[in-house]
């Protein structure tokens, strides 16, 4: 094994981003609940909208749980992968930055608008950290050689960015407008989470792809 650090790293950003396909995956089956039940106005399904509420407050919970779960392994796996190629110190800085976007998003909550726009910049912050770690799958690949290997990071990269950049234009949008209305946000929502989906298979493939290159 040539890089034993990037290989104990990216095998955990791997496992974190599998995790956040499920916090996703739970993330728009919550909006879609919360949104119908908005939408539900007949008296006599007061009791099954009540529940399912609940439902949707569970998975929010189990959604935070494993997000947090999975930003734990990504931040040490870029930790370690660090010591193996300059590119994974890039993408833990831009990690940094997202944490504090996020944590100036919790304390001040109560702000709506502040909060889109540091959601906003953490979700920027994400897509240069995602950025960087597969440049350095990429850089690594050429120390092996690993053309094929390279050549799909390198793809992968650019799909990633092209995802990542429709979803951030989508919230920018609901930035600038200020938009209120609870079916266009539920549109918009389900929109961007959509987006990051795709994005996400797009970063485990190159992912497993370079967990596999690292482990010969």
């Amino acid at each position: 094994m040539m890089f034993p650090n990037a290989y104990k790293g990216v095998k955990k950003i791997w496992l974190a981003e599998l995790l956040m396909l499920l916090v996703t995956v739970l993330s728009i089956v919550m909006i879609v609940i919360v949104g119908k039940n908005a939408l539900i106005v007949n008296e006599e399904i007061i009791a099954v909208t009540e529940g399912i509420t609940g439902v949707a407050a569970g998975l929010g919970i189990a959604a935070g749980v494993i997000g947090l779960i999975a930003f734990l392994l990504n931040l040490f796996g870029v930790i370690s992968a660090r010591k193996d190629d300059d590119n994974f110190k890039a993408a833990l800085f831009a990690t940094l930055i997202g944490i504090i976007t996020t944590g100036v998003s919790s304390f001040w909550s109560s702000n709506l608008r502040l909060a889109n726009w540091m959601d906003t910049i953490t979700s920027i912050c994400s897509l240069f950290a995602s950025y960087f770690v597969l440049s350095g799958i990429a850089s690594l690949a050429d120390k092996y050689p690993d053309n094929e290997t390279k050549a799909l990071a390198l793809k992968s990269r650019t799909l990633l960015e092209a995802t990542f950049c429709v979803s951030a234009i989508l919230k920018f949008v609901r930035n600038i407008f200020n938009i209120q209305n609870e079916t266009v946000l539920l549109i918009m929502g389900v929109g961007a989470l959509v987006m990051e989906f795709i994005s996400f298979l797009l970063y485990m493939r190159a992912l497993s792809r370079g967990k596999t290159m690292l482990a010969r």
